[in-house]
């Protein structure tokens, strides 16, 4: 009988547990701050992140630049590649790049593969222009991101000196811990001039985008006309 009860015993606490969640992770909402704290970066990381992410915002707004010249040159290649009329190919990269709309228009009987081909190149061309054709508004919103990264800097850096200074000079911290704010506090300034001459090259390169995205279209353009 007593065993029976220290069985129980032990089973109501376990449910409890359960019921409770039992700290287990699966149940835990994604938007609780301990969630968040776990994926959040810490003040340093963040300012070394800094300019790989500006960079990597830099590029996406700049790869439509070469993803229309190589759709140019493969719907250049089609006609001999398939042996189709130029002008006709030419004509249906018009449409596409003046409409925004992939259509097939092909006189002559053409293959499967020939039709996927056309059809891929076309798309290529859309997307491409497309995204050219929003480049000043993907500019404006990476202009605005960079001036909050300009004042996050400064924040981040006396974030860094503030924590660092506290965990080298804690005479309850462990050796690792005081060498890793001993090393932060040596570095944050070289860090925080590495993150503001990101910031500057990005606010250089961004001021000469719009033109780069408008001589690229111009040239699509012209290169489908004179087919």
């Amino acid at each position: 009988m007593r065993k029976n009860r220290l069985a129980i015993s032990i089973l109501g606490g376990l449910t409890f547990l359960v019921g409770c969640g039992g700290g287990a992770a699966k149940g835990e909402d994604p938007k609780s701050p301990s969630t968040k704290a776990s994926v959040e970066l810490a003040p340093m990381d963040e300012l070394k992140a800094i300019p790989a992410e500006l960079d990597a915002e830099v590029a996406a707004l700049t790869k439509p630049v070469d993803d229309i010249q190589t759709a140019i040159d493969e719907i250049g290649a089609l006609p001999k590649k398939h042996g189709l009329a130029a002008a006709e190919i030419m004509g249906m990269a018009k449409a596409t790049f003046d409409s925004g709309r992939v259509e097939l228009k092909l006189k002559a009987d053409v293959g499967a593969d020939a039709k996927a081909d056309i059809e891929a190149s076309l798309k290529k061309l859309a997307g491409a222009v497309v995204a050219l054709k929003s480049t000043p508004d993907r500019v404006a919103a990476l202009t605005t991101k960079v001036a909050a990264a300009t004042a996050k800097v400064p924040v981040l850096a006396s974030k860094v000196t503030a924590t660092a200074t506290a965990a080298s000079a804690n005479p309850f911290g462990s050796a690792d811990a005081k060498a890793k704010g001993t090393a932060d506090l040596a570095n944050v300034k070289q860090v925080q001039e590495d993150a503001m001459k990101s910031i500057r090259d990005v606010q250089a390169k961004l001021a000469g985008i719009p033109a780069i995205a408008t001589k690229a279209l111009a040239k699509a353009s012209a290169s489908f006309a004179a087919g």
